[in-house]
């Protein structure tokens, strides 16, 4: 099959963009704060459903996915509002897509590993600077500045480092449902 066909979207891909969509908003509302300073900062398992569809389907298809988890979100999770929606695109935006690139150049456990550890270090600073410059300002937090080393960094951290966890544990084994490969 060539490039092209791979990056066609079929209703297949259509489906599973769709079901993953589904997982991310429902691991989205299993969440908790790790750093009791800032109890705004939530972590929860939604990435890995947008890391499963850019590794399976491409980048194209997890920003879909996420862009449908984040739309849904902005009903789902109505206290954080726009701007927590917005805080978690860009994030997960950060981590899944250098990761997706990556991995698709040489398709292997390796370089997945280190496509989520750039997209941890990449999601880390925009996370840094969509705080200081967007999301800080906009819930009305003057001295955001004194968050980004104690709690914005080691968050973005724990959160690529989970994310990267569960993706690699958990990949491999539904590779076969993700890639219609199961009749």
């Amino acid at each position: 099959m060539s490039n092209l066909n791979n990056n066609k979207l079929t209703i297949g891909k259509m489906t599973r963009i769709g079901i993953l969509a589904a997982l991310g908003i429902v691991l989205s509302l299993i969440e908790f704060s790790p750093l009791a300073g800032a109890p705004f900062y939530k972590l929860e398992a939604s990435g890995v459903a947008i890391m499963l569809a850019g590794f399976s389907m491409g980048f194209p298809a997890g920003i879909v996915t996420l862009l449908i988890k984040d739309l849904i979100g902005l009903l789902v999770h109505p206290g954080g509002g726009w701007v927590g929606q917005l805080a978690d695109f860009i994030a997960l935006f950060a981590f899944s897509v250098p990761a997706a690139v990556i991995y698709a150049r040489k398709k292997s456990r390796g370089t997945a590993l280190i496509g989520m550890a750039v997209g941890t270090v990449l999601m880390t600073a925009a996370s840094v600077l969509a705080n200081l410059y967007i999301l800080f300002p906009a819930f009305g937090i003057k001295n955001g500045g004194d968050y980004i080393v104690p709690f914005t960094i080691p968050f973005n951290l724990i959160k690529g480092a989970a994310l990267t966890i569960i993706t690699g544990l958990i990949y491999k084994p539904l590779s076969p449902l993700l890639h219609e490969k199961i009749r």
